[in-house]
């Protein structure tokens, strides 16, 4: 989202309501995901959606429905995404200077990437929080 931003992308997020902050701090326009999804951002978006970045579970048909077919869209974690001819994690092409580009700007604190270190006993827990799909940012574990 935030290298989307960056480069002069509007860009439509959505969450809980309780989470909209988190889309509105970097810049995006927030709406609340569930029944009804493409017709919220249709209102925020009158004259259509360019490309769709789908980053969990059941949106698909909706991105379908917005960009009117399959093209410009990916999903990295949805697996319906195969029988809709939908590429899942995107390009094989990678670029390694792409991936420099972008930890320089981590470390120039331009891009934020909310990191939480917890203890490796903790494994099954944090694990079963990250497959509610509701936590934000990475999580490491350490050996201590």
């Amino acid at each position: 989202m935030q290298l989307a931003i960056e480069r002069g992308a509007t860009v439509i997020g959505t969450a809980s309501e309780g989470n909209h902050n988190h889309l509105h701090d970097p810049g995006a326009t927030a709406v609340t995901y569930g029944p009804g999804l493409a017709d919220r951002v249709r209102a925020e978006a009158p004259n259509g959606v360019d490309a769709v970045f789908d980053l969990g579970q059941g949106g698909l048909p909706d991105a379908i429905d917005l960009r009117g077919g399959t093209s410009r869209i990916i999903t990295i974690s949805d697996m319906s995404a195969y029988q809709l001819g939908i590429p899942l994690f995107g390009s094989n092409e990678r670029d390694p200077s792409a991936l420099a580009a972008v930890a320089q700007r981590v470390a120039e604190g331009r891009l934020t990437l909310p990191v939480r270190a917890f203890p490796l006993a903790d494994a099954a827990a944090i694990h079963k929080l990250v497959e509610t799909g509701h936590n934000r940012g990475k999580r490491v574990f350490t050996a201590r």
